[in-house]
């Protein structure tokens, strides 16, 4: 977590992210203070009813409940990936965990007896990265390379989320050069966490754990991973001259375990510029809050901020 952070005064809160592969959560005290915070995997959803996720944060406040007495929990707010409706409390569509139409708000309301806040995880780590982060513009986006790739639009200071599908720019198209000649098709498929892992697998022939694993061949040399990581970075930055000439964001900030790597930030600098013309180009930045972004977001969701 990030060092020194505080949410602010409010009530004693859980604070759930929901990612594609992994979730993490978190127990703040009524002084905005952390209090604990676990990581685990995110649970296979097979029904398709979310069922598993009201479980496992029923379980995890259970937890931190037996284990921290003197924090009663009164709040609680939960992030979650794909199209989410913040409005009607819904998760409407998740590509990579397969539920459709969830209420999500309201079950785990009933099953934690909870006022419970439900948001997008990547609009809630651009909320905490907007209000943390030092010199964001008012017209910001945060893009979030994950399990898929999407985004949190800030325009004229105001968050967008237009019912939930603002930012799910995962399947936006790009066409790039690579080794296996011309693609064409959704960002995601190319430039995600996930997809860098499986093409350097299926074009090298060694298994890896993960994306960061590519980026550790990377750094040691390994012509596949630097072809495939070069291919991604193209991309993203294919994506962000569009997202520019929509938006036109003054900084565009990149989350995820793959925004540390300085190779990343450059190229889809070097590859955005290389799109655009008369353009107000942003600068492109790491996120400062780095992986609990998205977890900070939704204990903000808690002091009704966002």
């Amino acid at each position: 977590m990030a060092e020194g952070l505080n949410l602010g005064r409010g009530p004693s809160a859980l604070a759930v992210d929901v990612g594609g592969t992994g979730l993490k959560a978190a127990l703040f005290a009524s002084s905005g203070e952390l209090v604990d915070a676990v990581t685990m995997p995110t649970p296979e959803c097979d029904s398709g009813s979310g069922t598993e996720i009201v479980e496992l944060v029923s379980d995890i406040r259970d937890e931190f409940a037996a284990e921290h007495g003197d924090h009663e929990i009164d709040a609680a707010a939960v992030v979650i990936p794909g199209i989410v409706d913040e409005d009607s409390g819904a998760g409407i569509y998740s590509a990579n965990l397969g539920w459709r139409d969830v209420p999500f708000r309201s079950l785990l309301a009933e099953r934690l007896g909870l006022e419970i806040a439900l948001a997008h995880d990547v609009r809630s780590a651009g909320l905490a990265e907007f209000e943390f982060a030092e010199a964001m513009p008012d017209d910001a986006m945060m893009v979030t390379i994950g399990t898929g790739v999407a985004a949190a639009i800030r325009a004229e200071g105001r968050l967008i989320s237009a019912g939930g599908y603002a930012g799910e720019i995962g399947f936006t198209e790009v066409a790039v050069d690579t080794a296996d000649g011309l693609f064409r098709g959704p960002v995601e498929h190319i430039a995600s966490a996930a997809a860098i892992a499986k093409r350097y697998a299926a074009r090298s022939g060694t298994a890896v754990a993960g994306s960061l694993d590519v980026l550790d061949a990377v750094h040691a040399d390994d012509p596949v991973a630097r072809e495939v990581f070069a291919e991604a970075v193209d991309a993203l930055g294919a994506v962000c001259a569009q997202l520019v000439a929509v938006t036109a964001p003054e900084t565009i900030v990149f989350g995820g375990g793959l925004s540390g790597a300085d190779e990343l930030i450059r190229g889809v600098d070097t590859a955005m510029r290389r799109r655009l013309d008369f353009h107000r180009v942003p600068s492109i930045r790491r996120a400062a809050l780095g992986p609990v972004a998205g977890l900070i977001g939704a204990g903000l969701l808690t002091r009704g901020r966002g």
